[in-house]
C-alpha cells in the first residue's frame, strides 16, 4: 500500500473514533444524567436507544446513497449532521430534547460508517483487506476509550453537557480534514463512467504515485444503476449470504450494545462508584483493541469466517463468566477486557466479511443494511434491558440472557462461509 492509501485508512480510523466516542459517551454519562433528571431505568433505555435508532435509519436508508453519489460526499454530509447533533445535545433541558438530539447524532454516524468501511476496503489490496478494515475499525474502541477518559475528567471539572460540546467541536474539526485528505474511491469512480471520470481517477492515481490511465478500462457493458435497490442484495447468488449476514449482525450487536450501554450503569447499581463503572466500560474497549490484533494474527492462518466464529464463542464464554463475578472487582476488570476481545472484535470481523461478499456497485448498500439490521437489535436491546431491570430481573440472569446471541451467531457465520465456498 502506498503512503496515500495508508493515510486514507488512518483518516478513516480517526473519523471512526466518533462512532465509539458517541455510543459510549452516553453510557458513561448515564449515571449522572439519571441522577440529575431523576430518570428511571425504562427512561434510560429509551435514551440509549434514541442514538441507535438514528444510526439504524441512517444505515438502512441514507448510506445506500453513497453507491449513487459517492462515498466522500456521504462522509462529509454525515460529519455536518453529527456535529449539529452533538452540539444540540449540550443545549437540551429535558429527556425529550436529549432523545431527539441523540437521534440526530445517530443519523449522521449511521450514514457515515458504511462509507468509511467501504473506502478502506476499496483502497486496500486483496491480501491486506481484512487487516486494513480491522485497523480502521480500531477507531471505534479508541474513540470509546478516549471518550471514557474525557468524560471522567470533564465530569469532575465541569458538567455532563461539556462532554457533548467537546464532541461537537472535535467532530467539526474532522470536516476540513476530510475535505483535504479523504479521497473518493477509484472503484466507485470507475463504476459511474461520468464525463470527468478519467480526470478524477488520474488525479487519485497521481497522489498514489501510480501511472495515470490513457483511457478508462473496458466494462462488461452492464449499465450503471442510478439507484442501489436493496433487492440487489437478494439476487440469486447473494440471497442466502445476505440473510445469514443480517442474522450475524443482529445477534452479535444485541450482545455488544447491551454490554456497552448498560455495563457502567449496572456496575453503579451493584455498588461500585461511577469512576469504577466507567473504567470497566473502558476496559471493554481495551479488549476490542486486543481483539483487532488477534484478528490480524488469526487471519494469517485462518479464514475471516473462522476468525469471526472463534471470537464469537470467546465472547459468549466471557459474558457468562462476567455474570457470575459481579461482586469480585478484580475479576470484572479482566473479564471486561475479554468481553471486548470477543464481542467487539467479532463485529469488526463481520465488517470484513460483508465487504468481501458484495460487489463494488452495491457494497455500501450491503454494509449499510447489515449495520442497520444489527443496530435495529441494538435499538431493542437497551430498551429491553431497561424493562427487565425495572421488572427486577437479577443482574446475573441479564448477562446470561444477552450472552446467548453470541453462541447463535457462530452457526450463522460458519454458514456464510459454506455458502460462499461450497
Amino acid at each position: 500500500m502506498s503512503l496515500f492509501q495508508i493515510r486514507a485508512v488512518v483518516l478513516c480510523l480517526v473519523i471512526n473514533m466518533l462512532d465509539g466516542f458517541d455510543i459510549l459517551v452516553i453510557a458513561f454519562l448515564a449515571p449522572e444524567v439519571a441522577r440529575q433528571w431523576s430518570l428511571s431505568p425504562e427512561a434510560l433505555g429509551i435514551l440509549f436507544s434514541a442514538g441507535l435508532a438514528g444510526m439504524t435509519f441512517g444505515s438502512l436508508f441514507l448510506s445506500p446513497l453513497a453507491d449513487v453519489y459517492g462515498r466522500r460526499p456521504a462522509v462529509l454530509t454525515s460529519l455536518v449532521v453529527t456535529t449539529i447533533g452533538m452540539l444540540a445535545s449540550a443545549l437540551t433541558e429535558n429527556l425529550m430534547q436529549l432523545t431527539v438530539a441523540r437521534a440526530i447524532t445517530g443519523l449522521g454516524i449511521g450514514t457515515m460508517i458504511a462509507s468509511l468501511a467501504t473506502i478502506v476496503a476499496e483502497y486496500s489490496t486483496d491480501r491486506r483487506r481484512a487487516a486494513a478494515i480491522s485497523f480502521s475499525m480500531a477507531g471505534y474502541p479508541i474513540g470509546a476509550i478516549f471518550g471514557g477518559i474525557v468524560t471522567v475528567y470533564l465530569l469532575e471539572a465541569f458538567d455532563w453537557q461539556t462532554v457533548f460540546i467537546f464532541g461537537g467541536v472535535v467532530t467539526g474539526l474532522m470536516i476540513p480534514l476530510a475535505l483535504v485528505f479523504l479521497p473518493e474511491s477509484i472503484e466507485y469512480l470507475l463504476t459511474r463512467r461520468e464525463e470527468d471520470t478519467l480526470t478524477r481517477v488520474n488525479r487519485v492515481l497521481v497522489r498514489m504515485k501510480k501511472a495515470p490511465l490513457e483511457s478508462l478500462p473496458e466494462t462488461d457493458g452492464k449499465p450503471v444503476a442510478v439507484t442501489s435497490p436493496v433487492t440487489e442484495l437478494f439476487a440469486s447468488t447473494l440471497r442466502k449470504q445476505t440473510v445469514l449476514i443480517w442474522a450475524c449482525f443482529f445477534l452479535t450487536m444485541s450482545s455488544l450494545y447491551f454490554a456497552q450501554t448498560w455495563t457502567p450503569k449496572i456496575m453503579v447499581d451493584a455498588g461500585f462508584d461511577v469512576s469504577e463503572g466507567v473504567s470497566i466500560g473502558v476496559l471493554i474497549q481495551v479488549g476490542a483493541l486486543i481483539g483487532i490484533l488477534i484478528i490480524g494474527l488469526l487471519t494469517s492462518k485462518r479464514s475471516i469466517y473462522e476468525t469471526a466464529a472463534i471470537l464469537m464463542g470467546f465472547g459468549f464464554v466471557a459474558m457468562l463468566a462476567f455474570s457470575f463475578t459481579l461482586e469480585q472487582v478484580e475479576f470484572l476488570y479482566v473479564l471486561a477486557v475479554c468481553i471486548g476481545l470477543g464481542v467487539n472484535a467479532a463485529v469488526i470481523a463481520l465488517y470484513a466479511i460483508v465487504l468481501e461478499v458484495y460487489p463494488v456497485d452495491i457494497r455500501v448498500t450491503g454494509i449499510g443494511w447489515a449495520i442497520g439490521v444489527g443496530r435495529f437489535s441494538a435499538i431493542l436491546t437497551p430498551a429491553i434491558a431497561g424493562l427487565l431491570l425495572g421488572a427486577g430481573i437479577e443482574l446475573t440472569m441479564l448477562y446470561c440472557l444477552f450472552a446467548v446471541p453470541m453462541l447463535l451467531a457462530v452457526g450463522s457465520v460458519l454458514a456464510i462461509r459454506s455458502r460462499r465456498f461450497p
